[in-house]
């Protein structure tokens, strides 16, 4: 595990230097600005309060077409998983969500909405197919065992998703969650300049650009990165801890 570390903090260290390298050679800052430039920037964000205002508005709309997402993505599967009829239903809404790209989302959306309230739809209909197809893959995986026990001890729907489903689609779960969480950052963050929000990362973005603060630019980008490392980091913290517990409950029996 230390040499794991130990790599990652090298190749962070070539990557600095490489940039270091790049901006004196450049010498110019609204091109490239040299990473102590951004440094010193990011600290004097840490000092306003509209920073921490950005970051809360931005995470607030990302988790709830996240959570919105993930919510329809797993009933509904779960809809097209016992009732074939549904899936061959809903399979046209599902190919025409997957087909369209992912920027006439934006624009379409922009156009019918505010730009508060555009973030949570796009988040929704971007991250809906990825989540919807995981959790499909999941619930196929499941062995033929369980179908057999389920046919000799029937019991109501409700029981079967809670005790047996559930359970074994728990990898599916945070991997369609990990997944969505990267994807929502970028397609969020995008709607935000596109659509102009009034507060956010992603206004905050567009004001350095239209500034030509490249410093700010990269110092917001670098925010956005640790901060999904930070997110990812807390969710893979919180399954292997769930999936742990599972196993060893699994071996106690």
């Amino acid at each position: 595990m230390k040499k794991k570390y130990l790599r990652i903090l090298i190749s962070f260290f070539i990557l600095l230097l490489l940039w270091q390298i790049l901006a004196i050679k450049v010498q110019n800052e609204i091109i490239l600005p040299k990473p102590s430039t951004v440094w010193n920037t990011m600290c004097v964000q840490l000092q306003d309060p509209l920073f921490y205002t950005s970051i809360v508005f931005t995470l607030l709309r990302i988790s709830l077409g996240l959570i919105i997402a993930f919510i329809l993505a797993f009933f509904i599967s779960l809809l097209a998983y016992f009732y074939p009829w549904f899936k061959d239903l809903f399979h046209p809404v599902l190919t025409l969500i997957r087909s369209i790209p992912n920027i006439s989302y934006i624009l379409i959306v922009l156009f019918w909405f505010g730009a508060q309230t555009s973030v949570i739809i796009i988040s929704f209909l971007i991250l809906f197919p990825t989540m919807y197809a995981t959790i499909e893959q999941g619930l196929t995986d499941i062995p033929n065992e369980y179908h057999d026990l389920m046919k000799l001890f029937p019991a109501k729907k409700y029981t079967e998703i809670r005790c047996i489903y559930l359970p074994f689609l728990r990898p599916y779960i945070f991997t369609a969650i990990l997944t969505g969480l990267s994807l929502a950052f970028k397609v969020g963050i995008m709607a935000e300049i596109l659509g102009q929000a009034g507060t956010g990362i992603g206004r905050q973005l567009n004001v350095c650009r239209l500034q030509l603060r490249m410093e700010g630019v990269f110092a917001w980008t670098i925010w956005i990165i640790v901060l999904l490392a930070i997110m990812e980091k807390g969710i893979s913290i919180v399954k292997q801890k769930n999936l742990g517990n599972k196993q060893r409950i699994g071996n106690q029996r």
